[in-house]
């Protein structure tokens, strides 16, 4: 009878099945169930991810960006699972890509192919087809950086940038905690042409010992530029400088540029930049200590502007880290974040930084146009034509809940356009070149209160 009662229940269970088959015409029905639809917001669930404490340092992460050829969204996770997925937020693929957190992603030219780096122990680089989601080449981070994992010294392709060549330039970076104490850094670029040849790598012979968060290449140029962001900087550093501009064909470096600091700061940190203008004759950089520069192609400072500065309250000093840097048609665009204490970014700062979570915009010859500020971190920014598009995340001095979301900016103006509130942080932003689709991937946290906020999805508006 318990055998019977069994073959019931599976036969049931295939039943249900086909069933949901014949009302979806999906080979794998139960995803349909991971589709939201609410005030023309389409979710799709990205799966279970620990929830991380609202003013944590790091946080949850992801990686998305919209593919024209496919009409649909290219997502990594932390879970390092990798989609497609359609305006409809229908999931057209999806594959498993090692055991890391997926943090990088750079689209090649037609968009057919797309490079994707992950934090793992190997620290893959991946060449995966957007059409089919497999895997057309790899690089593993680990062989040119090192690993560790009984020390947690994992690896990790932190950014990746493609010419018009399709030629691949990625930072792969390790970051070392010794027995002592002391922080350390291993850090080194990897250049591959499209097929995955291995092209140069810089240094040849060692690795660079500073954080290497950043790259950017420009054709016009044949040059790509490197940024260090190390916060603990030591004399016995060898790379000590803030840039170095390399021959993107040789991996030869041309020249290497040295960005003066300001009190308190004993280093110029630059995360998010700089980024070469589409014609390649500037170069925007933001530094964490607040500033803004626009530099010309061979690294020299035209100008640059306090965004943020540095302030001395109750013997601490506070200010809202600078970090993206961009040249557009309508100006030289700055970000900057949260308001933080310089003596410990843990602890709470006593009022808030007038400059924090603002994009800033100036014309080329630095004259001030417009401050936007938001309500909460602009986690990320994307440009199409006029619009930026901003991941609106948390503010961990406010602890503004509602201040969540996908913000679209009009550069022209300074002016909203349209804000969609998300209940959990926004941590990832994509746009189409044509304006009429935008993704943002929300992720959970748990509040001061003990209260969880939000899920881990991707939320489609098109507009």
């Amino acid at each position: 009878m318990t055998k019977l009662k069994g073959y019931i229940a599976i036969f049931i269970l295939i039943l249900s099945w086909f069933a949901l088959y014949w009302l979806t015409g999906s080979r794998t029905p139960w995803e349909e169930f991971n589709i939201g639809k609410k005030n023309g917001d389409i979710s799709f669930y990205l799966g279970d991810v620990p929830t991380d404490n609202y003013d944590r340092m790091g946080f949850t992460r992801a990686i998305v960006k919209y593919v024209d050829s496919e009409e649909a969204w290219l997502v990594g996770t932390e879970r390092g699972e990798l989609f497609l997925i359609n305006n409809k937020g229908k999931a057209i693929w999806k594959r498993t890509l090692g055991i890391g957190k997926l943090v990088s992603v750079a689209l090649m030219k037609e968009g057919t192919f797309a490079c994707v780096g992950e934090s793992s122990p190997e620290a893959n680089l991946y060449c995966i087809n957007t059409s089919t989601g497999d895997i057309v080449w790899k690089h593993k981070g680990a062989d040119f950086v090192g690993t560790d994992p009984f020390q947690r010294s994992l690896p990790a392709i932190v950014h990746i940038s493609i010419d018009n060549e399709d030629n691949v330039y990625a930072n792969a970076y390790r970051f070392i905690m010794r027995k002592d104490g002391s922080r350390g850094y291993c850090g080194r670029m990897l250049a591959t042409d499209k097929k995955g040849k291995l092209l140069w790598q810089f240094p040849a012979q060692e690795n660079i010992d500073s954080w290497i968060n950043w790259c950017d290449v420009n054709d016009n140029t044949n040059r790509v530029v490197l940024s260090t962001s190390a916060y603990e900087f030591h004399e016995t550093m060898k790379y000590k400088d803030t840039m170095y501009l390399i021959d993107r064909k040789t991996g030869k470096l041309q020249k290497n540029v040295f960005v003066p600091t300001i009190p308190p700061f004993n280093n110029t940190v630059m995360r998010g930049s700089p980024n070469f203008s589409a014609d390649g004759k500037y170069l925007a950089g933001c530094a964490s200590d607040g500033r803004g520069f626009l530099f010309d192609n061979n690294g020299s400072i035209i100008w640059w502007k306090y965004l943020s500065k540095p302030t001395e309250i109750d013997h601490s000093w506070i200010n809202a880290s600078g970090r993206d840097g961009f040249v557009t048609p309508y100006g030289v665009i700055f970000t900057t974040i949260n308001t933080f204490n310089r003596e410990n970014w843990q602890l709470p700062t006593p009022v808030e930084h007038p400059s924090n979570n603002s994009m800033f915009v100036f014309k080329t010859d630095g004259t001030f146009r417009y401050q936007f500020m938001a309500k909460g971190t602009m986690e990320e920014l994307e440009f199409a034509d006029n619009i930026a598009a901003c991941a609106i995340g948390r503010n961990v001095r406010t602890h503004n809940y509602k201040a969540h979301g996908a913000l679209l900016v009009d550069l022209n103006t300074g002016k909203e356009i349209e804000f969609h509130q998300l209940e959990g942080p926004c941590q990832a932003i994509a746009i189409s070149g044509d304006q009429k689709h935008l993704a943002g991937v929300e992720a959970p946290a748990l509040t001061p209160e003990g209260k969880i906020i939000g899920s881990y999805r991707l939320h489609i508006w098109n507009r």
